[in-house]
């Protein structure tokens, strides 16, 4: 559509640019669930490497949604998303509702940086051990 014959500018006549300062306002997970599979452009923008390089999936990043709804979306992004950015996800932050689905849902081969939030010390406690184990049983079978 040619913007200049017509009174109505839709949003993919906008540059780059100023998409990219759309998309940033939101959080990455309404991002990532919203924009991804829409078309082309969006998924190259939204799945820039610049932007998805830290993944928050902490209730806080789903503060808008009920538990149905924040079910539904981590579930598409574990399912649809998460195995084609895998590469790119450098930092994760989790919380005790989606760690196992995140962490279960792919290997993150880039991840340098692992962040839990609101979880109870002995909680935290039984999840790391499993993880170390995890780990240790990884690295001798590698």
């Amino acid at each position: 559509m040619n913007i200049l014959s017509s009174n109505d500018i839709h949003i993919l006549d906008l540059p780059d640019e100023m998409l990219r300062a759309i998309f940033n306002k939101l959080n990455m997970a309404d991002m990532l669930y919203s924009l991804v599979d829409v078309n082309q452009r969006f998924d190259r923008l939204a799945l820039d490497s610049l932007y998805i390089y830290h993944l928050d999936f902490s209730i806080e990043a789903f503060n808008n949604y009920n538990s149905s709804t924040y079910t539904h979306i981590l579930d598409r992004i574990c399912s649809k998303i998460l195995p084609r950015i895998n590469q790119k996800v450098t930092k994760l932050t989790v919380d005790p509702l989606s760690m196992e689905r995140i962490l279960g849902a792919i290997d993150y081969s880039q991840l340098h940086s692992l962040s839990f939030v609101n979880f109870e010390p002995k909680i935290l406690s039984r999840h790391l051990t499993g993880i170390c184990s995890l780990i240790l049983f990884y690295f001798t079978n590698y």
